[in-house]
């Protein structure tokens, strides 16, 4: 048997066990239990102790592997702790397994080094999710363009026009991207995209620029669809609303609505003459219908008197 003095002694405090099984599969001894061999004292024990059926089967299939090929062995297995160690989460450990032979040469157990691969199959697994999600958001970003392109190109009565709008709502959609990118694609909150989308762009703010309310916390989805109605809005007022007056200033209020989700109202006044989009204007129909539709809600766009009034219903299925 391979004397346990002679493991270097610089394994303690790393993530390293070595540890040694006689032919039987007992234990025999350990140097630095870590991870699953530091859930109780193996010493003595059977492998099958500690290792499920599926983890044991494939431990045995590695040694005889081993003592076929003669040379050194790995494998990786899936292990579920014990039942006494009150953690129920699986330990995932790549052996690396090597025969002990005795004077005689013939084997007498084997030398195996372990370590935990939890961590490292985690941070896999997290990366393909990362690298699925940002595909499928790719996707969706590209539809959304494609569709913002053609339904630009179908109002607007100059090559100027187009290009102007068009610019702006991919302007806009990049901007709620960099939002959700900086809050590692979870979304953003109201605040930020508030921020991002209006108060960033209007020049003069003192007196002109008002929020109030509940400060929810938007899904990607729901801030990409909200940070175009902000910037339908901000642009009409920018360019033929309230904002191209000295007195004239916009409240943005969201309002929570309990299960139902929550309410942003845009409050934009005075009235200015033309100020509320055309009724069969894209824009319109993006505050209306398209974007009210992606965050399961309701819009309405009021003009009275005094005010343009746009009110959005937000479903809770957007908030996270």
């Amino acid at each position: 048997m391979p004397d346990k003095d002679l493991v270097l002694k610089s394994l303690s405090g790393s993530a390293v066990t070595i540890f040694f099984q006689d032919v039987e599969g007992v234990f025999r001894w350990f140097v630095n239990p870590q991870s699953l061999w530091a859930t109780g004292d193996l010493t003595g024990q059977k492998e099958d102790v500690v290792l499920g059926s599926e983890a044991l089967k494939k431990l045995q299939e590695a040694k005889r592997t081993v003592l076929a090929s003669g040379e050194r062995g790995a494998v990786e297995l899936a292990v579920t702790p014990p039942n006494d160690t009150g953690d129920p989460r699986p330990f995932y450990i790549k052996l690396t397994i090597e025969p002990a032979f005795d004077a005689k040469r013939d084997v007498e157990g084997f030398v195996c080094s372990s370590i935990d691969i939890s961590e490292q199959l985690k941070r896999e697994q997290t990366l393909k999710n990362l690298l699925r999600e940002v595909a499928h958001r790719s996707k969706n970003m590209l539809a959304m363009v494609l569709s913002l392109s053609g339904q630009t190109a179908r109002v607007a009565s100059t090559k100027d026009e187009f290009v102007r709008r068009f610019t702006g709502r991919l302007q806009s959609l990049a901007k709620s991207q960099d939002v959700i990118t900086e809050r590692d694609w979870h979304g953003s909150a109201f605040s930020d995209l508030v921020k991002r989308q209006v108060i960033d762009v209007v020049p003069f703010q003192d007196g002109h620029i008002e929020v109030t309310g509940e400060d929810p916390e938007l899904g990607p989805n729901g801030t990409l669809h909200v940070g175009l109605a902000l910037h339908e809005l901000v642009t009409n007022a920018l360019v033929h609303g309230s904002l191209t007056r000295p007195g004239g200033r916009v409240e943005i209020n969201c309002e929570d609505l309990g299960d139902y989700g929550f309410r942003l109202t845009w409050t934009e006044s005075p009235r200015v003459i033309s100020s509320a989009p055309k009724a069969k204007s894209f824009g319109r129909t993006m505050l209306e219908r398209i974007v009210p539709s992606a965050v399961n809600g309701q819009g309405t766009l009021d003009i009275t008197d005094d005010a343009v009034i746009y009110s959005l219903d937000i479903g809770r299925t957007e908030i996270v």
